[in-house]
């Protein structure tokens, strides 16, 4: 792994790696639960999850390499990098 941070954090357990995680159509990752105080990245990708939320009607968590999460009003951004 080049991404020696992230290597680190995934080795003590302060980043949850997403890559085996189902994809929507726009390429976020759908998460099966969401866990605080914790960094999220595609470990094979290695890439940074930058926000996730929860959609407001039907609770599907989604994380994105992107901010998407922080101002959709569809959703209740859960995590912000």
């Amino acid at each position: 792994m080049i991404n020696k941070a992230m290597e680190r954090k995934l080795n003590s357990g302060e980043a949850i790696d997403v890559s085996g995680c189902q994809r929507s159509g726009v390429g976020d990752y759908i998460l099966t639960e969401f866990t605080a105080d914790v960094d999220y990245c595609d470990k094979k990708r290695e890439v940074w999850i930058w926000s996730i939320g929860r959609h407001k009607e039907t609770g599907e968590i989604r994380a994105s390499t992107s901010n998407t999460y922080y101002h959709n009003n569809d959703y209740e951004c859960l995590w912000l990098r």
